[in-house]
Order: C-alpha cells, then sequence, then structure tokens
C-alpha cells in the first residue's frame, strides 16, 4: 500500500542543509532511494527551522517506507508529528508504517482516532481490517474490507485483493479465491502485490508451479526496489524453476508405480495437492508412467489448474496417442480456458474414434461460441 505523498515546498536559499536536500530530491528523481536517505539524514541535522524539519522528516519516513524499513518510517513521522504537524495525512502515513511494523496497539490507536473523525472513510476502514487480520480476527477484518469496498466507488486494486484474502485466511475455497484474483488482475494488470499473492496462492495450496513462475516473474518485472519481499520472489522463482526442470534421477519403474498408486489413492481421498506431489515424483523416476501423467491431469484439473491439465495431458499423449481418457482431458482443459478451437479439433479427434462423450462437448464448445 502507498503512502501518501506531502506537498513539499522546497526553498531555494542557502539555509542550513538546504543543499542536501535539494540533492536528496534529485536523488529522489533518479530513484536512488539509499543516497536521497543519507542526504536528508544530513540535511536534517543541519536543518534548524522547525517547519523544514518537519517536512524532510516526513520526506524521509517516505523514503524509509520504500526501502521496506517501516519502523524507522514510523519514527520519522512520529518526529515530524512531535514537531508539531498534525496533518490527516502524516497521521496516516504514520499509521501505515506502525501497521507493517507490526506496532499494532500503537496503529489501532491511530486509526481509531481518524476513524471517530471520519467515520465513512474507506482507506481508514481498510486499514482497521488489515489491522484486525493481522491480529487475527478475521471476521472484524471481513466487516471493516466490506465496508471499505462500500463506501468507495473507486474499489483501488490493494482493497480489492485485500477482501479474498482475508475470506481465504478464513477458510474459502482457495480456488474460488484464485478465481476472484485473477479477475482483479485483469483489470489491474500492474498491481505487483496481486501478482505476489497469486504466486503463493498457486505454489502452495494449489501445487501449480507453472502459474506461480508466470505471476513470480511478472511481479520481478513490476516490482524493481531491492526489498525482503523482491529478494523472497527471487528465490521462490528459483526454486520452482529447479523443480520444474525435472533434474535426471535414477530410474526406479517399481518405486514410480508404488508412487503412482499412492498418489491414485490421495486424488481418491480429494487430497489433490498431495497426490499432485507423489505423482510428480513417479515422473520424475519414470517418466514413461502414462498412468501418472494422466493422474497428474486429473489432480491439477480438480483445482482448476487448467494449463497445467494440459500439459500433464499432452506428456501421457506422448507415450499414447490412442488414451482416450487423456485426449477427453485435454480437450475440456482447452474448453475450460476458453480455447475453444483448440478444445474443438481434440474433441473431433475423440469423435472419431466414437467416443460418446464428444457429441456433449462438441454441443457445448458451439454454445460457448455462440455467447
Amino acid at each position: 500500500m502507498l503512502l501518501i505523498l506531502l506537498l513539499l515546498f522546497v526553498g531555494c536559499g542557502n539555509e542550513a542543509g538546504e543543499k542536501e536536500y535539494r540533492n536528496a530530491l534529485q536523488s529522489l528523481e533518479k530513484n536512488d532511494f539509499i543516497r536521497a536517505r543519507t542526504l536528508l539524514e544530513k540535511s536534517l541535522r543541519e536543518t534548524i527551522s522547525i517547519t523544514d524539519k518537519i517536512e524532510r522528516s516526513n520526506q524521509l519516513g517516505l523514503i524509509l517506507w520504500q526501502l521496506n524499513e517501516p519502523q524507522l518510517a514510523a519514527q520519522q513521522f512520529q518526529q515530524a508529528i512531535a514537531l508539531g504537524a498534525n496533518s490527516e495525512d502524516l497521521l496516516l502515513n504514520h499509521a501505515i508504517a506502525l501497521l507493517n511494523a507490526n506496532q499494532l496497539e500503537e496503529a489501532n490507536l491511530l486509526l481509531q482516532n481518524l476513524l471517530n473523525q471520519h467515520p465513512n472513510n474507506p482507506t481508514y476502514l481498510a486499514l482497521t481490517g488489515l489491522l484486525n487480520l493481522k491480529n487475527n480476527q478475521f471476521p472484524q477484518a471481513q466487516q471493516f474490507l466490506q465496508q471499505a469496498q462500500q463506501k468507495t466507488a473507486e474499489h483501488p486494486p490493494a482493497l480489492l485483493t485485500a477482501l479474498p484474502l482475508t475470506q481465504l485466511t478464513s477458510g474459502a475455497n482457495p480456488v474460488a479465491i484464485r478465481q476472484q484474483l485473477q479477475a482483479i488482475s485483469q483489470t489491474h494488470p500492474d498491481y505487483a502485490p496481486l501478482h505476489y499473492n497469486l504466486a503463493i496462492l498457486n505454489l502452495h495450496p494449489l501445487n501449480d508451479l507453472q502459474a506461480a513462475q508466470h505471476h513470480l516473474t511478472t511481479f520481478l518485472q513490476l516490482y524493481t526496489q531491492p526489498t525482503p519481499r523482491r529478494q523472497k520472489a527471487e528465490q521462490l522463482l528459483q526454486q520452482i524453476q529447479s523443480q520444474l526442470k525435472k533434474p535426471d534421477a535414477p530410474s526406479d519403474p517399481a518405486q514410480a508405480r508404488t508412487l503412482t498408486q499412492s498418489g491414485t489413492q490421495a486424488l481418491n481421498s480429494q487430497a489433490y495437492s498431495q497426490a499432485i506431489d507423489l505423482f510428480r515424483q513417479a515422473i520424475q523416476l519414470d517418466p514413461t508412467q502414462t498412468d501418472a501423467h494422466y493422474n497428474l491431469s486429473l489432480a491439477h484439473y480438480h483445482l482448476n489448474n487448467f494449463q497445467a491439465t494440459i500439459n500433464a495431458c499432452q506428456s501421457a499423449l506422448q507415450l499414447d496417442e490412442s488414451f482416450l481418457n487423456a485426449r477427453y482431458m485435454l480437450a475440456l482443459a482447452h474448453y475450460r480456458l476458453g480455447n475453444l478451437d483448440q478444445a474443438q479439433q481434440h474433441t473431433q479427434e475423440l469423435q472419431e474414434q466414437n467416443d460418446p462423450r464428444a457429441s456433449v462437448l462438441l454441443s457445448h464448445i458451439e454454445t460457448a461460441r455462440q455467447r
């Protein structure tokens, strides 16, 4: 969540600290936050004017926020407040920094004060919802976030994203939550935190490595600041790429069959993520295990991982072109993704083999074309 940028009144005299301040602003224009921080700290030490100290403390707080140091940012905002500043924007900056520094009691006091003055402000409602989320007070979090959405027509992406994530924490179906977040990403494709959250959701509950890789790559393209969050994303991406490379393992068909059987049991028990792991292990030990590829496609399909379903079906069909069930799942996954031409092509191949499922699926494809 972005802090509100306060208007800066830049002097042009030769007062103490003024040169460093101007140089710091030039560094900011170049996104050189580290140099800007050093210059502003020096400017603050030399500045005498209270007004200038307030402005520079606030600006330094904003820079520290960009450098992912919310605790230090909160200290700078507090310093500006202690010097006599009391604008709502500065109080909001302070509350956000405290919230992200996990100083929740202090953040709560500020937010309650702001809400008492403006009970219908969607920003204050949303932040209170996030604070409740951090306190594991999920019903209250959902209530405040819903109120925030109702109070604004703009629906910024941070607010839109927060409510589904709160519902997920409260036990909502991760497949349904992913669909909500994907819909938000269609209207806000450049909102980097959304891609990070989608990557984590795809990685852990849904076990869709390809989708997680896509969203992490997009996140890293959009979010270029050298923060711990970016470092974590880079580490996760490397891990996923290592898994997708399928490093050579000694062939062990017997163990692969055992893993496939275990995966099938997990699949039948609706433990889809666990089944995916087992089928992947089986394939590493014996890539010719057709059933492992096919069952992997079924597990992915149950989690609405349709592109992963397609990939697994294609691998099964490379081993056995006559595998009708794999052909049907391939057509069905293309249909669910809206790839109607590919769906029709594979369904017609099923029809040529007199598969009774083909006519029903062709009817659905034709209906979809007419929408």
